[in-house]
């Protein structure tokens, strides 16, 4: 069944044709398939027109693994062995079962794990395609940022970090929240709190900022309001994307809307249809194809 769906799909699927978006129909539709109670015959052509209208994102993926072999930077051999590595490790800690039960078998399980990954190395591929205007619009900066309960560690950590320590070090040693690992961050990242993304914008240079207070408000049950303050530092290493180029890639492939990333593909490729229904249906959902 798997290798009839995905002909079917090929089938109704064209690339740059000039006769697009018109109907289209097997020549052979009314073979049966298979009967059922009261000689109900399923044929050819019914099978045809349930798959075509299942689902764009039923589509979209067949789509976008053709589009990925236009690319040689992607390396499909590659992402099957990671795909076996990684189904091995599952069955070895004893959650075979567990694939199977939510994606119906390993093989399934395989083929979603190559289609993400195929996802990402596309998205990869939208981000240096489009690299000035994502960078001008992220304002990407690599940096270190630890956070602590109170003032005095985190002035002891700028202490530290002045008089030789490396920043990550400094940090541990003086009671960090969490380990300050260095990390490229976009400026649309919701996970900074608002004073420290102020903060890194206010500022032109590299190095060790001040102490950063941001105070957080949390409604208890009974009403009452606790606030909790959290001294942030942080350590910019870096302004240029030239100078983490690698990082900047792979954090905004994986921040990116995958829907942009499909709909840029449909339009650099020229996806277009033999059939109304098909072309109705992922019309509706990706824009780029009307």
């Amino acid at each position: 069944m798997k290798k009839i769906i995905a002909l079917l799909l090929t089938l109704v699927l064209v690339c740059g044709c000039s006769n697009a978006n018109s109907y289209s129909s097997l020549s052979d539709e009314n073979e049966v398939l298979f009967t059922g109670p009261n000689n109900y015959a399923y044929t050819k052509g019914q099978l045809y027109k349930t798959l075509k209208l299942s689902s764009s994102d039923t589509m979209a993926p067949v789509l976008l693994s053709d589009i990925a072999k236009h690319y040689d930077s992607i390396d499909f051999d590659e992402m099957a062995k990671m795909a076996d590595e990684d189904i091995e490790f599952y069955k070895s800690v004893g959650y075979e079962q567990y694939i199977i039960a939510n994606y119906g078998s390993l093989d399934a399980y395989k083929d979603a794990y190559i289609a993400s990954m195929t996802q990402m190395e596309l998205a990869k591929i939208y981000v240096e395609e489009n690299l000035e205007t994502l960078v001008s619009e992220n304002s990407p900066v690599k940096m270190q940022i630890a956070s602590f309960a109170n003032e005095e560690d985190a002035q002891n950590c700028i202490n530290d970090a002045n008089n030789g320590s490396t920043f990550d070090m400094a940090a541990v040693n003086n009671n960090s929240v969490n380990t300050p690992e260095s990390a490229v961050y976009l400026d649309t990242d919701t996970s900074l709190a608002y004073e420290v993304k102020e903060y890194v914008n206010s500022v032109n240079g590299m190095g060790i900022s001040t102490i950063i207070p941001s105070t957080t408000s949390t409604s208890n049950a009974d009403g009452t309001t606790t606030e909790t303050t959290t001294y942030y530092v942080v350590n910019i290493e870096s302004r240029h994307e030239s100078e983490f180029h690698d990082e900047f890639v792979e954090t905004m492939a994986a921040s990116v809307e995958s829907s942009l990333v499909t709909d840029y593909f449909f339009n650099k490729h020229k996806i277009e249809f033999f059939d109304q229904d098909i072309y109705e249906l992922m019309s509706s959902k990706y824009e780029v194809l009307k």
